[in-house]
């Protein structure tokens, strides 16, 4: 069995229940289609395809149910000058967490190390630190900041849509990478909405 929702993640107080992975062809079918649609009505592409080879689950990313992703240490802050955002990170994903603001997939990547540093939020209930994801264009700048106030800067290269079963957006790749995910569209948790960024710079920004 596998859970929705990226492995439990969800986006209200709704609980997600296991799916079948022998989900019925005209589920399929009809999920396809309603992906299409979204995706010719926003303008954000979809991801139809699998995780390219290059891509390695990470053993130390930990499942939405253990226990280090209710922590809710403060570990960082993230700041977005295109969209305006400027949030702390807390560290876990784990409902209580997500409802304070931005939170951080525990044992993923830390700011500018190799691996993927992984960043959930929402958009439109509790802080909605997320709102404005679909607004991010290639290139524009994020910079993320750890708890003893190193910053490091990476650059959006990519926006798309997944399923919620799609947990191989948190996997490795072979450079430092942050990825950040939402639900999508607003105010339902039909989709997740994804972006991808590469590390520009592991220094201090001025």
């Amino acid at each position: 069995m596998i859970y929705a929702a990226l492995d439990g993640f969800r986006c209200s107080e709704r609980q997600f229940v296991p799916i079948s992975t022998t989900m019925r062809l005209s589920e399929l079918v009809w999920r396809f289609a309603v992906v299409v649609t979204l995706v010719l009505a926003t303008g954000i592409p979809a991801s139809a395809a699998a995780p390219g080879d290059e891509l390695i689950a990470n053993a130390a990313r930990q499942p939405v149910f253990h226990r280090t992703q209710a922590f809710g240490t403060v570990i960082g802050t993230l700041r977005i000058p295109a969209i305006g955002l400027e949030e702390t990170i807390r560290s876990g994903v784990a409902m209580s967490v997500i409802d304070r603001g931005v939170a951080h997939w525990s044992g993923t990547a830390q700011p500018g190390e190799l691996g993927n540093l992984v960043l959930a939020g929402h958009r439109s209930t509790k802080t909605m630190p997320f709102q404005d994801l679909d607004r991010l264009d290639n290139g524009d700048l994020i910079y993320v900041t750890d708890g003893s106030g190193f910053e490091v800067m990476y650059r959006v290269t990519s926006t798309f849509i997944v399923d919620p079963q799609a947990l191989w957006i948190t996997y490795d790749g072979p450079t430092p990478t942050l990825t950040m995910f939402a639900c999508h569209p607003k105010g339902s948790e039909r989709f997740r909405i994804v972006v991808t960024a590469d590390l520009l710079a592991g220094r201090h920004i001025a």
